[in-house]
């Protein structure tokens, strides 16, 4: 029962403090989104389908993009 309820929290519980964001492509981002100060200076331009995940309390962000 122990396992169960770690699971289920596990499974239930959201970082209220993640923000994430979807933009179709690189130039989708708007310049005053404060997304540009997150991204790496190589990171491509032709990028499509991004996905990005910030937590400023906790100073880290990752971004998924094909």
């Amino acid at each position: 029962i122990v396992v169960l309820c770690v699971i289920t929290y596990l499974y239930l519980y959201k970082d209220e403090s993640l923000v994430s964001k979807h933009y179709i492509n690189y130039m989708a981002i708007p310049e005053n989104d404060g997304v540009f100060t997150w991204l790496p200076d190589f990171f491509p331009h032709v990028a499509v389908d991004i996905s990005i995940y910030t937590n400023v309390e906790d100073d880290y962000f990752f971004l998924i993009f094909p």
